[in-house]
């Protein structure tokens, strides 16, 4: 499984040039993932957002405590609903190392889409990707496709503990 997982986590492609504004008002830059390894998760608005929120949690809590890594979630919200109270609707941690951007659904696909180069087979899809230290894409996995999730739990900690 390991050499399946390896095989699927070579690199395909560098990550384009992006900036957000986090959830604390901060400006986020595309070279702020390099130098660490980064589980990027896309989740727009739509009826199964929270379902899509409780698989990053779950996996956040499966893997934070054996290894370091990193996490930026993108995230679309809908008209009247209020950033910094999302967080805590999600029930995700604070953590310095869980990075969240929240962003008009609308505005979503397309600043992932031209900020990632995302393929178009996991375009305008819920979708994580894996990026290595170099700000390169190991591999994208579909959040709506349970098969594609298995693999990312399972290769998860083959990426995280790349040499």
């Amino acid at each position: 499984m390991r050499k399946e997982a390896m095989l699927a986590l070579k690199p395909k492609q560098e990550i384009g040039h992006f900036q957000a504004t986090t959830e604390t008002d901060s400006v986020f830059y595309s070279n702020s993932l390099a130098g660490k390894r980064w589980l990027i998760a896309v989740i727009p608005t739509g009826n199964n957002r929270e379902v899509l929120t409780n698989k990053i949690l779950n996996i956040y809590k499966q893997t934070e405590k054996e290894f370091d890594f990193n996490l930026f979630t993108i995230v679309g919200i809908q008209e009247g609903e209020l950033m910094y109270e999302l967080s805590k609707k999600f029930k995700w941690p604070d953590s310095k190392k869980w990075i969240r951007t929240y962003m008009a659904s609308q505005h979503v696909f397309p600043f992932v889409n031209s900020g990632f180069n995302i393929p178009e087979s996991y375009q305008n899809k819920a979708c994580v990707l894996l990026i290595d230290e170099h700000s390169m894409i190991r591999n994208f996995y579909d959040l709506n496709d349970e098969k594609e999730v298995k693999h990312l739990i399972q290769q998860l900690p083959v990426f995280l503990s790349l040499k």
